[in-house]
């Protein structure tokens, strides 16, 4: 069983692209202005073009992921390209597109922000494709709160260790777009697909509901899960993990094989490099010897530089004074690349959570 093929072929069935035109065949009527944000807002455009008359987009996306249209796309800048929907005919797009931070905050995040209450307040009708990484790369501030603040506190809630729900929460409070503020802008018709990389039935959290209008789900973390779960012939778990990694990683440690996803929760302690993904291994690998493997599904484990890590079977279950050390630094990547093999991918332009894969010990 070659859970590294599993996880790439899972990432390849469930590309945003795909799961956006596999919903596209139950809907109708829908606006020919498009505004798509997160990490998943190139490639989530690319396959709404492909099979909808469009007639403007705004793009705001993390720097590094996918930009929509090729080698016309540049941040900053608007560009003109072909668009084809069901009539058959060819139409002219009209894109502009913006880059701003993640997971931090930055300047240009809420350049973008201004820059997207322009577009919408220009357009009467508004389709929004809304994908993870959208809270930070653009942003408003609410009035009477400073952009200086909301970086702030961006960061403060990142490293808190709190679940994406309540770290969203907290930033709807300060935000002039988000908790659906963006979508109530709009005068005329507003359509929502959402590809999900929150708690299932969550919708409204995704990139903090920039707007909660007519909301339809594209994908989520069961889509993932179950894709990989049919290609490994092996059970799933019923519900995504969402507790603390140590938890977590006893729950997994239990299982004879599995197919897991979500996103557990780790609290930075210290400067060193991991994620969510590379700390689970490590705290697996104390726990069991089975061959396992554990990677993100948008390419990027944290601050890590990796996608995930995969852990072959071994003779003997692991732990000492340096891994315990390690983890009490955050510094969880140095281990976890002793023991397994990094997975090094470029971002995916996936954003479906997280996917864990344990085969029989």
């Amino acid at each position: 069983m070659d859970l590294k093929a599993i996880y790439l072929t899972t990432l390849e069935r469930c590309a945003p692209e795909k799961m956006v035109q596999r919903v596209w065949g139950r809907l109708s009527s829908l606006p020919s202005n498009i505004v798509a944000i997160g990490k998943c807002a190139g490639a989530l455009l690319d396959g709404v073009a492909a099979v909808h008359d469009v007639e403007s987009a705004f793009v705001a996306i993390p720097e590094g992921y996918k930009l929509p249209g090729g080698a016309a796309a540049a941040p900053g800048r608007r560009y003109s390209r072909e668009s084809g929907g069901r009539s058959g005919r060819r139409s002219t797009m009209h894109v502009e597109i913006h880059v701003g931070g993640h997971p931090q905050m930055t300047r240009a995040s809420f350049e973008a922000g201004r820059a997207l209450v322009e577009f919408v307040d220009a357009h009467r009708d508004i389709l929004f494709l809304v994908s993870g990484g959208g809270s930070a790369c653009v942003e408003v501030p609410l009035a009477g709160h400073s952009e200086d603040e909301l970086i702030e506190r961006n960061a403060q809630l990142i490293a808190s260790g709190l679940a994406i729900g309540p770290i969203n929460a907290e930033r709807k409070k300060l935000s002039a777009i988000k908790g659906g503020k963006l979508g109530e802008r709009v005068r005329g018709n507003v359509a929502t697909l959402v590809y999900s990389d929150v708690s299932r039935g969550r919708l409204e959290d995704v990139a903090s509901g920039p707007s909660t209008r007519n909301m339809i789900l594209i994908a989520d973390n069961d889509t993932l899960t179950s894709t990989a779960a049919e290609l490994m012939g092996a059970q799933r778990l019923p519900d995504p993990i969402e507790c603390d990694v140590e938890e977590a990683a006893s729950l997994l440690a239990q299982q004879k094989e599995i197919v897991a996803g979500g996103e557990p929760t780790v609290k930075i302690k210290g400067p060193g490099r991991g994620g969510r993904c590379t700390e689970l291994a490590v705290r697996f690998a104390m726990r069991s010897t089975a061959e396992a493997l554990f990677a993100s599904s948008d390419g990027v484990d944290g601050n890590s530089g990796v996608a995930g890590i995969y852990l072959p079977h071994r003779d003997n279950i692991g732990g000492s004074p340096e891994w315990e050390a390690a983890l009490a630094a955050s510094d969880s990547l140095r281990i976890a690349t002793q023991i397994g093999e990094p997975i090094m991918i470029a971002p995916s332009g996936n954003n479906l959570r997280d996917l864990f894969l344990v085969a029989r010990d």
